[in-house]
């Protein structure tokens, strides 16, 4: 009983916040960002984990066996494999999201679009789709042997199949975590190297009077850049605070650009010329410094959060794939209630995963104590 109303629990919780993931997105407009849109892909699978997948599998736990029919059973087979491969592609679509995004800004910016995103995520959905053609039609291709006391159980027809549990593994898991953690530690060593010259351009310890035309070449550079990102690209996430000094920065840009220009016209003696360049190598310095910090304190974020969903994703994943392999090879290797376990803990990411984004990120932590009139 006990073991009942916490896995029902877990499987309401779920969804809760899975719903309160989609909702904050929907309602925030600062949420409305292009990262954010795989972490609303990730969300509506975890939704249909918690929504179908858990409710069903806590009956047939409870029941020891199958009493609701070959129909049902294979609904739920469906929403099984469809919404954790789901899961995993759009985890894997968001991690080469951010890593394009840290190793390759500018020409990565053209194409970072809604609609692109759009095109991703609905690529990782058909992808996950095509289990419904082994899950539907797997007796239409292979001669299956119907073992009796196998009737009241709910399985695929390949579950004694081992080349297929080997390579849709492989495709669907070992392959995409691989790929995974390559990107997140690239992405990780970026942004480190990202901060460390931050820090060297904070403590300079080169001559002030090296390279003015490169001072104003570089300073011309952020303001055509931080121009283009705010009119024309979509928005990311900020805090107000991220979001005044990005402004303050530009406007104090401007202003400046336009009094240095017009006291160079009026003011051609030597004594001005110089204290005029003096005080643009101050600024060009001072500007690069707070842009460079606004933007790896960004790139900051971006990677903690990610990092915290892939960890979460490898804690509770990988003893299901590990039990996954030694099954294909060996049926009776693994006790019932180990496999049980394994399969519940898969299922939990579904419902750590909404506790990470506020943990991980402001600006759903902001929008989620406002949803839930929370004042801390």
């Amino acid at each position: 009983l006990v073991k009942s109303v916490f896995l029902g629990f877990l499987s309401l919780l779920t969804v809760i916040m899975n719903i309160l993931v989609l909702y904050a997105v929907k309602k925030e407009r600062t949420l409305h960002t292009v990262g954010n849109l795989y972490i609303v892909s990730l969300s509506v699978a975890d939704l249909i984990v918690g929504a179908t997948v858990m409710p069903l599998n806590l009956v047939y736990l409870l029941e020891d066996e199958w009493r609701l029919g070959r129909v049902v059973c294979q609904f739920w087979l469906i929403m099984d494999y469809v919404a954790s491969t789901a899961s995993i592609f759009s985890l894997f679509i968001l991690c080469l999201d951010r890593y394009r995004s840290v190793h390759e800004p500018l020409r990565y910016l053209k194409y970072r679009t809604r609609g692109r995103a759009s095109i991703m995520i609905s690529g990782a959905w058909l992808l996950s789709m095509t289990w419904i053609i082994p899950i539907l039609g797997w007796r239409s291709f292979v001669q299956v042997d119907l073992k009796p006391e196998m009737e009241n159980k709910c399985d695929t027809d390949f579950r004694f199949v081992t080349w297929f549990k080997v390579l849709t593994s492989v495709f669907n898991f070992y392959l995409p975590s691989l790929l995974m953690l390559w990107f997140y530690s690239r992405i990780y060593m970026a942004v480190r190297q990202n901060f460390r010259e931050r820090e060297r351009i904070i403590n300079p310890t080169d001559s002030k009077e090296k390279n003015s035309d490169f001072d104003q070449y570089t300073l011309d550079q952020h303001y055509d850049s931080t121009d283009t990102v705010e009119t024309n690209a979509p928005r990311e996430p900020k805090s107000g605070k991220d979001s005044h000094s990005s402004h303050s920065v530009l406007r104090m840009t401007k202003r400046l650009r336009t009094t240095f220009t017009q006291s160079l016209n009026l003011s051609p003696s030597p004594s001005n010329a110089v204290t005029l360049k003096q005080t643009w190598q101050k600024f060009c310095a001072q500007s690069r410094q707070r842009i460079q910090s606004l933007q790896v304190h960004k790139e900051h974020k971006a990677a903690k959060q990610l990092g915290c969903i892939i960890a979460g994703f490898m804690m509770c994943w990988i003893p299901y794939f590990i039990v996954f392999m030694v099954m294909a090879f060996c049926q009776t290797c693994v006790h019932h209630d180990l496999h049980m376990f394994t399969i519940w803990l898969g299922y939990i990411n579904s419902t750590l995963n909404p506790f990470i984004y506020p943990l991980c990120n402001e600006n759903f932590k902001r929008v989620f104590k406002t949803i839930l009139h929370i004042n801390l």
